[in-house]
């Protein structure tokens, strides 16, 4: 993984403007909304980069082949400014790049990362309910379901019945 740069408008535009990759998080972006977006992604990762003892608003990471360096996706952390040592989790993958386990290596570099240089307590994955491929990750990563009860609970919108939310705890109980 390395942190996102202006040579990767590209691939930004192929993961937010095709349909097969957004099927479970919104309708694919035009081109010109993939490009703000790509915009205000660059802007906050090289704030994040450039400052890093102010508490970053978002990070994103590109993922890419170890060995031929070809771009495979991305994967972003998301700060909400009440909870700073809690980042929600998101990644997307290229649909060359789906079902070969390269999303699990990646949430399990970002979350190593995580723990040791971001100062984080807790990263939280929010997903619709069809999205079998992330649910299989996190459960196999050690996240739990929050409960509708838990004291960090966000009060939901109308979409919230379509969406699940599992959280990965770094402190330990005792």
């Amino acid at each position: 993984m390395r942190p996102i740069a202006e040579t990767d408008r590209e691939l930004y535009r192929h993961l937010y403007c095709n349909e097969r990759v957004m099927r479970h998080i919104s309708q694919p972006f035009s081109q010109t909304q993939a490009d703000r977006a790509f915009e205000t992604s660059l802007k906050a990762m090289t704030m994040a980069l450039q400052h890093p003892n102010i508490p970053p608003s978002y990070m994103l990471w590109i993922i890419a082949n170890k060995t031929s360096g070809v771009t495979m996706g991305v994967i972003g952390l998301n700060w909400n400014k009440a909870t700073p040592n809690s980042a929600e989790i998101g990644i997307m993958m290229l649909p060359k790049a789906q079902g070969k386990l390269l999303a699990d290596e990646a949430v399990t570099a970002l979350i190593e990362h995580s723990k040791k240089s971001l100062n984080i307590k807790e990263i939280k994955a929010s997903f619709s309910t069809k999205n079998l491929a992330t649910k299989r990750i996190v459960k196999k990563l050690g996240f739990k379901q929050r409960t509708s009860n838990s004291p960090l609970q966000e009060v939901k919108d109308i979409t919230s019945e379509n969406q699940l939310e599992y959280f990965l705890n770094f402190v330990e109980k005792s």
